[in-house]
C-alpha cells in the first residue's frame, strides 16, 4: 500500500460512517468481501475489502447504482470495470479511521484483473477479441462488431456441426442452435471484445458440446503457435476443425489485425490469431479440401420452410437436387416456387452435400415476366 496516501487530507467527516454497514453481500470467503454498503447521506457504494487485520480494515469504495450492482452479480459487468467506473475512496476502519480519495495508479495491486467476474461460474466460456489501430471507440468499423460476434457463432456451429453429424446448412433446432448462439455476458472496449455465457441447458449430450470444443481448441493452438501439420483425426475432421478456425482468423483486409480468443471452453488459455494463421490455415485446408464451388440450372418445385432445404427440378441432367440455402434467400425461395420460373443457383458442395447462397433468374424467365407470358 502507497503509505503516502494517509498523509492526504481526509475526506471531510460526516461524508462516510466510521464502521461500514453491510447493506447487500455480493462475495464472501469467510467473511464478506465485496458488498454494497453507503454514506451518511444514503447514496449506494460498492465496497472491496482490500487488507484486513486485528487493528484495521482497509476497504475500497466506489459510488454506484442499483444497474452496476445488479449487472455485476449477472455477470455482464466485471469486478475491476464496477469498481472503477467513478472516483474511489479508501476506508480505513481503525483507531485512527477515516476516508482518503484514491487513484487505481495508487492501488492498482489490490484491483481485480481486467475480467475477472465477481464468481468463478460466471467466467464466460468464449471472449472473443478484436485487436487493431482503429479498433477503438470512436473510429471502429461496424464491419469489426459484425465479424466478432458473427465468426465466434459459426466456428461453433462449424465444430458441433461435425460432432453431431450435422447437415451442413438448413435450419437448426432450437436446441440445437442455442449450443452456438451463445448469449452475450459482456462487451469491453479493449480494442473490441465480446465474451459469451454458456448456453442454457437443452437436452443435447454436454460431452458432445465438450469433444466439439475440444476439436476448435485443438485447431486454435495449431493455428496460433503449432508446428507441422494439424493433426485431428481422418481429413473429414480436419477439414471441419480448420475451416472453424479459419472463420476467427483476421480477415485479409480491414481495421483486425488480430483475433484473441480465450475463455472457460479454452481451458482460461488465450490463443492469438493473426493474418499470418490465416495463411497456415489456408494453406493446411489445400491438402484436405473437399469443398468445391457448383451451379445448378432448373425450377424450385419443393420448399422445405422448416428445415431451409428445396429440391430443384427438371435440372440440366433431368435428375432432381436436394439441397439447403442460406436462411437469408427464405423468402425469395418461396416467391420462386410460386412463380415457377428457371433459376440458376449457385454454392458449394462438400462430402455430397450443396448449400446454396445465391440465386438468379434466368434471363428468359425475366423476360418471360415482361412481356406477361408464363412457363
Amino acid at each position: 500500500m502507497n503509505l503516502d496516501i494517509f498523509k492526504r487530507p481526509r475526506i471531510p467527516a460526516g461524508i462516510l460512517p466510521d464502521r461500514l454497514t453491510i447493506r447487500h453481500v455480493l462475495y464472501e470467503a469467510e467473511a464478506p468481501i465485496i458488498f454494497s454498503t453507503e454514506t451518511e447521506q444514503g447514496q449506494l457504494l460498492l465496497a472491496l475489502v482490500v487488507f484486513e487485520d486485528r487493528d484495521s480494515t482497509l476497504t475500497l469504495l466506489s459510488p454506484t447504482t442499483h444497474g452496476i450492482l445488479s449487472s455485476l452479480e449477472l455477470g455482464n459487468v466485471y469486478v475491476r470495470d464496477a469498481l472503477t467506473a467513478s472516483w474511489l475512496m479508501l476506508h480505513r476502519e481503525s483507531s485512527d479511521g477515516g476516508a482518503w480519495p484514491v487513484s487505481v495508479s495508487d492501488v492498482e495491486q489490490y484491483l481485480p484483473i481486467s475480467g475477472t467476474p465477481l464468481r468463478h461460474d460466471m467466467v464466460p466460456v468464449l471472449s472473443t477479441r478484436a485487436v487493431g489501430t482503429n479498433v477503438i471507440p470512436g473510429q471502429m468499423p461496424a464491419s469489426v462488431v459484425a465479424f466478432v460476434a458473427d465468426a465466434t457463432r459459426r466456428a461453433v456451429k462449424a465444430v458441433l456441426d461435425y460432432q453431431l453429424a450435422m447437415p451442413t446448412g438448413g435450419r437448426p433446432t432450437e436446441g440445437h442452435r442455442s449450443r452456438y448462439d451463445l448469449p452475450v455476458r459482456s462487451f469491453q472496449f479493449a480494442s473490441f471484445e465480446v465474451s459469451f455465457g454458456a448456453p442454457v441447458g437443452d437436452g443435447l449430450s454436454d460431452g458432445d458440446v465438450r469433444l466439439a470444443i475440444a476439436k476448435l481448441e485443438s485447431g486454435l493452438l495449431w493455428a496460433s503457435e503449432g508446428d507441422g501439420d494439424f493433426k485431428s483425426g481422418d481429413n473429414s475432421e480436419r477439414e471441419a476443425v480448420l475451416r472453424a478456425v479459419l472463420l476467427l482468423t483476421p480477415p485479409a483486409g480491414g481495421a483486425i489485425d488480430e483475433v484473441q480468443v480465450s475463455g472457460a471452453w479454452m481451458s482460461n488459455r488465450r490463443f492469438v490469431l493473426d493474418r499470418n494463421s490465416g495463411r497456415r490455415v489456408r494453406r493446411e485446408l489445400k491438402s484436405v479440401d473437399s469443398e468445391q464451388v457448383v451451379r445448378y440450372v432448373g425450377r424450385v418445385g419443393e420448399v422445405d420452410r422448416d428445415n431451409l432445404t428445396f429440391i430443384l427440378r427438371e435440372t440440366e441432367n433431368a435428375t432432381d437436387l436436394k439441397a439447403t440455402f442460406d436462411e437469408e434467400l427464405l423468402d425469395e425461395m418461396l416467391e420462386l416456387l410460386t412463380e415457377g420460373v428457371r433459376i440458376a443457383v449457385t454454392g458449394t458442395e462438400r462430402n455430397g452435400r450443396v448449400l446454396i447462397s445465391a440465386v438468379s433468374r434466368l434471363q428468359s424467365a425475366v423476360a418471360q415476366e415482361s412481356d406477361g407470358s408464363t412457363r
